[in-house]
C-alpha cells in the first residue's frame, strides 16, 4: 500500500522537475565539472531536530538515495543560523560535495552560498521562494506558491466565520516567506470579508511551551478572536493547546502534515492543514542537484502544489508518514 503511494508522488516529482527549460547550469553560469566526480550532496537546515525538518531530511536522502548519491545533513537543532552556516562552511572545506540543498529563508546564508558555487558545488533552495538573481549564485528554487495558500486559508477562514470576527496570525519566526503569507493573507481577508478585524502577526518561536503561552495571551487579550493561522509547523499544537487552555473554541488552520498535526485534524482540534510539499520538494532537490552536476538546465522555480487538508482528506498523508516512520525505525 505504502509502496503504490509514494511511487506515484516520486514520479510526478520527477515529471515536475522535468517541466520547463532555463538556461542555467550551475549557479554562476560557470560548470560545475569539478563536483561531477564527487558523489555527496547536502541538506543545511537550521532547527534540523523538529518533526517537519526531519521529514524534509528523510525525503532529501531517499532522493539521493535513489540517483546514487551519499547525503549530509548540517545544522544546529536549535535556530541558530551562524552556527549552521560555520557547520556547512566546515562541510564545504572537506571537498567532498557535490551540490548542496539550503533551507535558507534569510540572507544570512547568502555568503554561504556564494562561497559554495565558487567552490563548483551548485545550490538548490528549498522550500522558501525568491526572486532570480537575489540570491547569487544559486541555481533555483523548488517550493510551492506560499501566496496560493495564503489566499486559499483566508477565503476558507472567511467562509466558515460568515465574514464577522476577528482572526489572529502567528509565525515560526521572522522570516521572508511568512512574512509574505502573513501579509496575502491579510490582504486577501480585507479584499473578501472587509467586515473581519485580522490581528498583526506575532512570533510563536519553535519553542512549544512558549508558543502556546503566546497563542493563550493573544486569546486572553482579544476575546473576539474566533480564528487563528498558524503559518508555521508547530502551529496546529500551539493553538490546540492554547483554545484547550482558555477553554476556547476557535477554527485554526496550520502548516504541514506531521503525524501530530494530522492526528489534531483527526480528533477535530485543528480546521484543516495546509499540506506543504515538504517531502516532494525535499526529494526533488536532490533531482535538481543531479541534473546540475550533469549539466541539464533548471527552471528557476519549480512549483509544486500545497492543498488545504481537511479530515476527509487525511488518508494519503497518514500513509507517507507510516513510510517516514519505517524508515526511522530501521536506521
Amino acid at each position: 500500500m505504502l509502496r503504490r503511494l509514494f511511487i506515484p508522488l516520486s514520479v510526478g516529482v520527477l515529471l515536475a522537475l522535468g517541466a520547463g527549460c532555463s538556461r542555467r547550469s550551475s549557479g554562476d553560469g560557470s560548470s560545475p565539472g569539478s563536483a561531477a566526480g564527487r558523489k555527496k550532496f547536502y541538506w543545511v537546515q537550521a532547527v534540523k531536530g523538529v518533526p517537519v525538518s526531519q521529514l524534509t531530511q528523510m525525503g532529501f536522502r531517499e532522493g539521493c538515495t535513489k540517483l546514487g548519491y551519499n547525503s549530509e545533513v548540517v545544522g544546529t537543532n536549535g535556530p541558530d543560523i551562524a552556527g549552521t552556516v560555520a557547520l556547512a562552511e566546515q562541510a564545504l572545506a572537506k571537498g567532498d560535495a557535490a551540490g548542496m540543498a539550503v533551507w535558507a529563508g534569510t540572507p544570512a546564508f547568502n555568503l554561504l552560498i556564494e562561497q559554495a558555487v565558487k567552490m563548483h558545488v551548485p545550490v538548490i533552495l528549498p522550500h522558501f521562494p525568491v526572486p532570480e538573481g537575489s540570491i547569487p549564485g544559486a541555481s533555483g528554487v523548488i517550493s510551492c506558491d506560499p501566496a496560493v495558500y495564503a489566499k486559499t486559508a483566508a477565503l476558507r477562514i472567511g467562509e466558515l466565520i460568515h465574514g464577522q470576527g476577528t482572526v489572529a496570525i502567528t509565525q515560526g519566526s521572522y522570516n521572508t516567506t511568512e512574512n509574505m503569507v502573513a501579509a496575502v493573507f491579510t490582504q486577501t481577508m480585507h479584499a473578501s470579508f472587509p467586515q473581519v478585524k485580522v490581528l498583526a502577526p506575532q512570533e510563536e518561536g519553535f519553542e512549544p511551551a512558549r508558543a502556546i503561552t503566546r497563542a493563550v495571551s493573544i486569546l486572553e487579550a482579544h476575546p473576539d478572536v474566533i480564528a487563528a493561522l498558524s503559518t508555521t509547523g508547530g502551529g496546529p499544537s500551539t493553538w490546540a493547546n492554547a483554545q484547550r487552555e482558555t477553554g476556547r473554541k476557535i477554527i485554526i488552520i496550520g502548516m504541514d502534515y506531521t503525524r501530530q498535526n494530522l492526528d489534531l485534524v483527526q480528533k477535530g482540534d485543528v480546521y484543516a492543514i495546509i499540506a506543504q510539499p515538504l517531502w516532494a520538494e525535499s526529494y526533488g532537490s536532490a533531482v535538481l542537484l543531479d541534473k546540475l552536476v550533469h549539466h541539464k538546465p533548471i527552471p528557476w522555480w519549480t512549483k509544486l502544489p500545497a492543498p488545504l487538508v481537511t479530515k476527509d482528506k487525511l488518508a494519503p498523508y497518514y500513509a507517507l508518514i507510516n513510510k517516514v516512520e519505517a524508515t526511522v525505525n530501521k536506521q
